[in-house]
């Protein structure tokens, strides 16, 4: 258990996902001191929706933050992982492109981690349990003390094996997901056209196909306007 007796308003940040959810069953049993937060984008896939409507019932206080990223899309552009100047708003005024993007982290930020951030604070949270692992990336990007919150990690040290080790243990909802992400955090929402090693074109394909058609043909255009930009790389470097 964690010790949560120094804080007068702890929160778990919640996402549907096997991190997110290892944290949630760690916590179970003292449910009743803290507050469980949960973005919910509008483009959540069902799995995920699923697993989410399972634990709810037995948490106390559940907080949903509705944000609409489908709209955010439409106005800034799809979410890439390589963002040609061309595809900028300047790029698209100047006729370099008829097709804009954004960098994936600006989008998962406005309708991920800024509403998560802004409701936490509004509501005076001053702790945040998340389930951020240094197995996910390397380097986990905030721990402890910061202006805002403290942030607490109890998987931090935790491998991708040992977390679906600990969900099966206690009976928890396995994502059907994790079956083509393996041990890579799931997409947040089905609309996604970033995070290119996650793997979601499997996943499509297996068990949403309409939507894989429609994924295919957005990647398709976008790297078509990244590929000019890198023949003109190339240029630069073959001179």
């Amino acid at each position: 258990m964690l010790d949560l007796s120094g804080y007068r308003n702890p929160a778990l940040h919640f996402s549907g996902g096997k991190d997110s959810l290892a944290c949630l069953y760690l916590l179970r049993p003292q449910l009743d001191q803290l507050t469980v937060y949960w973005v919910n984008p509008g483009d959540t896939p069902s799995e995920t929706l699923n697993v989410i409507e399972q634990v709810r019932p037995w948490i106390p206080r559940f907080v949903e933050i509705q944000t609409d990223v489908a709209a955010w899309r439409n106005e800034h552009g799809l979410p890439s992982d390589i963002v040609p100047a061309s595809t900028h708003p300047l790029g698209i005024a100047y006729g370099l492109s008829d097709i804009r993007l954004s960098n994936r982290f600006d989008c998962c930020m406005h309708n991920l981690m800024l509403p998560m951030h802004n409701r936490m604070v509004a509501d005076g949270v001053d702790a945040v349990i998340r389930g951020t692992k240094r197995a996910d990336t390397g380097r986990v990007p905030v721990e402890g003390p910061t202006e805002f919150y403290d942030v607490i990690l109890p998987l931090r040290d935790w491998s991708h094996e040992e977390v679906f080790s600990y969900l099966n243990s206690v009976g928890a909802p396995i994502n059907p997901i994790y079956k083509f992400f393996g041990a890579i955090s799931a997409p947040e929402c089905m609309g996604c056209t970033a995070w290119w090693d996650d793997g979601k074109a499997a996943y499509f394909r297996a068990r949403h196909p309409e939507h894989h058609r429609e994924y295919v043909a957005k990647l398709t255009k976008i790297k078509a306007v990244v590929r000019s930009h890198m023949i003109e790389l190339n240029g630069e470097l073959e001179d």
